[in-house]
């Protein structure tokens, strides 16, 4: 593959989200709807549930409800523009899901039709920073980090 002359250097951030790392599937959007942890802001909100099995992996989606987004552009665009900021701020938790020692599904709603990549970007690290400190939290408190296996306590 040919090198692209316009890239920066040898930059060691990876900025990509591959599909194998967004949640899918009814089953799981079921089990997070049922038994989450919710935080909102103003044009965002996020649910997130920890499992104490790794098997379950860490995944993260991004939806924008039909009610407040009646076309279907709309709604494409809030999702995009959720997938794009996370892209960039996911290194906020990145590094406690390459650990492996726990399983997360979290996932970005779309709260208002006039979102900005600002606006989301705004609300969306404070958000990411409350989640790892609570990740931590729960982490040291129920044992994760020694590989044990204990249940989950949200």
């Amino acid at each position: 593959m040919k090198k692209d002359r316009n890239s920066p250097p040898s930059s060691n951030t990876d900025f990509s989200l591959p599909r194998s790392k967004i949640l899918r599937g009814k089953k799981n959007f079921q089990r997070l709807f049922e038994k989450s942890t919710v935080l909102n802001t103003d044009s965002i909100q996020f649910r997130y549930r920890i499992y104490p099995d790794s098997s379950e992996g860490c995944l993260i989606g991004f939806t924008a409800p039909k009610k407040k987004f009646p076309k279907a552009v709309q709604r494409n665009k809030a999702k995009r523009l959720l997938r794009e900021v996370y892209r960039h701020q996911k290194a906020h938790l990145s590094d406690l899901f390459d650990q492996q020692t726990f399983g997360f599904h979290g996932l970005f709603l779309a709260n208002r039709p006039d979102l900005s990549y600002k606006s989301i970007e705004d609300d969306m690290i404070p958000i990411l920073i409350k989640t790892r400190e609570r990740l931590l939290r729960t982490k040291f408190k129920s044992g994760l980090n020694d590989h044990s296996t204990t249940k989950d306590t949200k």
